[in-house]
């Protein structure tokens, strides 16, 4: 039988983000993507610093979770947007698991443009805490859950 999930990892994982962002000092602001017409899903996220140029990042949100313009949430969703762009190497491999079509000369500027964003962000502020599995991610499970609760997506327990 299946351990229970302990409230205690979301509230660490919750805690990691939090220390992650106060510690960069990065302001994330939800934006209009412009490959929109790419991915009804893609939203723009500009990473905000005092000490760097601000950096556009698309993610494609298919839960409609930065409605909510939740810090939390978007840094998750960049840290998995970085994650998929890594796991998918080349620009077509990644626009196929992206469900894009790899022809398309704006998957491959929007690969470029993420790739370059991917590589400035990690050099300033290194990687984001990889705190939710893709298991709970999708299932709306776990520290997924406890994120989109905080933000108001869900209601409270």
């Amino acid at each position: 039988m299946p351990k229970a999930f302990d409230p205690a990892i979301a509230s660490h994982a919750i805690t990691q983000l939090d220390t992650w962002l106060g510690g960069t000092g990065v302001r994330l602001e939800i934006v209009p993507s412009d490959f929109a017409v790419l991915h009804s899903d893609a939203v723009g996220i500009l990473v905000h610093s005092e000490t760097l140029p601000s950096l556009r990042v698309t993610v494609f949100d298919e839960y409609g979770d930065l409605g909510t313009h939740d810090a939390r949430l978007a840094l998750v969703m960049i840290g998995r947007g970085f994650g998929e762009l890594e796991d998918g190497g080349d620009a077509a491999s990644w626009a196929r698991a992206e469900g894009l079509d790899p022809d398309d000369l704006a998957c491959q500027i929007l690969h470029q443009q993420l790739s370059a964003a991917r590589s400035s962000f990690l050099e300033a502020w290194g990687d984001i805490p990889d705190v939710v599995t893709d298991m709970d991610w999708q299932l709306n499970a776990g520290t997924a859950q406890a994120l989109r609760r905080e933000a108001g997506l869900l209601p409270g327990e």
